[in-house]
């Protein structure tokens, strides 16, 4: 029996402001926070650390972070959902206890992330370093959001799905699954695109489960 609680349009919105807004790979990381990572520019070096470009670091890394927000809403939503039965108590917790280790990675990737332009910005030539070792921050703040971020939320879905029986429908458990495990392939950024998919898709069936379970409960009121 699928159920759907109070705060499932709240849990729904969350999710697609993390697919949007922080997910690995997202609109803000792909369009806006172009930060250095894979292979070496120095151009983009030079941009990423510019005065010029701090305000749009430091504006998506808001932005990032009300999307870390909105996936802890989602996964305390879902683990209330899942963790009614008996015998999904344990993987519950599981999907709760990998996910926060998750959302916690990826708000501190994009922390640092952030850190590296603010911090050539408050220490002007003074606190200059070569344009490499900027490269190698950044680059491996990004391996905190692919990696640690991506394969501990792709550990949790792999838990959501195991713990959802009867409360989520097949489609929905099976497609967790799905990206649960390209999750996990995270660091090779590819499979990484799966995540935000899931993101919208689990968020746009919450705000409409939600609002169909309302429009029944009205209902049933009624004929009452």
């Amino acid at each position: 029996m699928l159920r759907i609680r109070e705060g499932s349009a709240l849990a729904g919105a969350g999710a697609i402001a993390f697919s949007v807004f922080a997910a690995p790979v997202s609109v803000v990381s792909l369009v806006v926070q172009s930060a250095p990572g894979g292979t070496y520019s120095e151009s983009d070096v030079a941009n990423y650390v510019s005065i010029g470009f701090l305000p749009t670091v430091i504006v998506t890394s808001y932005l990032a972070l009300a999307g870390v927000l909105g996936l802890i809403c989602v996964l305390a939503y879902l683990r209330e959902v899942v963790g009614v039965e008996p015998g999904s108590k344990l993987a519950a917790s599981v999907f709760w206890g990998a996910g926060l280790a998750a959302a916690a990675s990826i708000a501190v990737s994009w922390g640092l992330l952030a850190g590296i332009a603010v911090a050539a910005a408050e220490g002007g030539s003074a606190a200059s370093v070569p344009h490499p070792v900027i490269y190698v921050l950044s680059d491996t703040s990004k391996n905190v959001l692919f990696g640690s971020g991506g394969i501990l939320l792709g550990f949790a879905l792999i838990a959501l799905m195991l713990a959802s029986r009867g409360q989520l429908p097949n489609w929905l458990r099976w497609l967790t699954l799905v990206v649960g495990v390209l999750a996990i392939a995270s660091p090779a950024l590819f499979p990484a695109f799966a995540i935000p998919i899931w993101g919208i898709v689990i968020g746009v069936w919450l705000i409409a489960a939600g609002r169909a379970s309302r429009s029944a409960t009205v209902t049933t009121q009624r004929g009452a």
